[in-house]
């Protein structure tokens, strides 16, 4: 008995697959060859791109982590990428003549895309969809003999496609370089930013700020170092501009998050009696002018896996791994627990898929 399949119009079919999340899409490429064209085509990645506000909620967790081995391949650090519900590797990737303490850090996920920052500046960002098993190498800049430069620090953004932006230190000047990278260019470009560095050390720690917004639409780092007033330099994508917001205090061991481009969330994680407690400070900001408000103190994290890995978590590694790490609803807008990490090196980060390509 022959069974005779109904065409669908291409058009409802294409209306039909924009409502699907990318793990679906992905098992629907095997069903036929049509299925696979329209998924794979440019005008349909590009216009799931643009809907994704509107899908199911695919969001998924990725652990990173760094494994090497000097005895077989000294100074090379392998990069792999799990997802944490089923442990299935989505992909690795190798990086050469790197040390082992200079393990790369890990910023995104934006529109499903990870940047993968090494600490060495000789060494290329890497951007990678783990989804689609794409990776790409930026390509590396460089800068005048008169400089030194002593760190970089990444952040990936998104505005019709990806920019990645890099804030470097130049210890020579004592001031900030940042460079913009677009695919259209394949190069970076030189952005304007106005921070001197009064002190040598003084934003020598320039490090990426967390964020609950996932469009990638802004950008945002914090600039400290201690015994000095500390700052957070904060990047719009569309415009191209950078905003500083001078913080009304010292950083000591804490985190910020940013909850949209105004608004941040100031942890100070402590320990008092055997119980680990986390202060928590919302920010006002009018214009330049910055102030943090006491909100409350979660006065026991307990140590402990999420009971539900759902959308919503954001994961702050201490420098002391025996924290382990901890998981912030932001959403909720409360500390679930503390997440034991496979090593001090691993990673956990939330992710949803797209089709973004490298």
């Amino acid at each position: 008995m022959s069974i005779k399949y109904k065409a669908i119009n291409e058009d409802v079919l294409i209306e039909i697959m924009l409502r699907l999340p990318i793990k679906s899409l992905l098992r629907l490429r095997t069903v036929c060859r049509f299925w696979r064209d329209v998924i794979d085509s440019p005008y349909f990645r590009k216009l799931h791109t643009l809907n994704d506000n509107n899908l199911p909620d695919d969001t998924v967790y990725i652990q990173i982590s760094f494994d090497h081995d000097d005895d077989i391949k000294p100074n090379k650090v392998l990069v792999n990428l799990q997802l944490q519900h089923n442990h299935k590797d989505l992909m690795s990737y190798e990086y050469a003549n790197i040390y082992w303490e200079l393990v790369p850090t890990i910023v995104g996920s934006v529109k499903g895309l990870i940047c993968i920052n090494p600490r060495n500046i000789t060494i290329p960002i890497a951007i990678c969809n783990p989804f689609l098993g794409q990776v790409k190498n930026l390509p590396l800049t460089s800068f005048g003999p008169s400089c030194k430069i002593g760190q970089r620090s990444v952040a990936i953004g998104f505005d019709e496609d990806y920019k990645v932006v890099q804030v470097l230190t130049c210890l020579k000047h004592r001031c900030l370089h940042a460079q913009l990278y677009s695919r259209t260019a394949d190069s970076w470009r030189e952005l304007a930013v106005e921070c001197s560095i009064t002190y040598r050390t003084e934003f020598y720690n320039v490090s990426p700020i967390k964020s609950s917004c996932k469009n990638g639409h802004f950008a945002h780092w914090c600039m400290g170092g201690h015994g000095f007033t500390s700052r957070i330099l904060s990047f719009d994508m569309k415009n191209e501009v950078f905003r500083i917001i001078t913080l009304p205090f010292v950083l000591g061991e804490c985190s910020i998050f940013a909850e949209d481009e105004h608004s941040f969330r100031y942890f100070s994680f402590g320990c008092q009696t055997g119980v680990r407690f986390v202060k928590i400070c919302e920010s006002r900001c009018e214009g330049s002018k910055f102030s943090w408000n006491r909100m409350m103190i979660d006065a026991s994290v307990p140590f402990a896996a999420p009971d539900q890995w759902r959308a919503g978590f954001v994961f702050f590694e201490l420098q002391s791994c025996k924290w382990g790490s901890f998981v912030y609803d932001y959403r909720a807008r409360e500390f679930v627990c503390r997440h034991y990490l496979p090593s001090s090196n691993s990673r956990f980060i939330e992710c949803k898929g797209s089709f973004v390509s490298v």
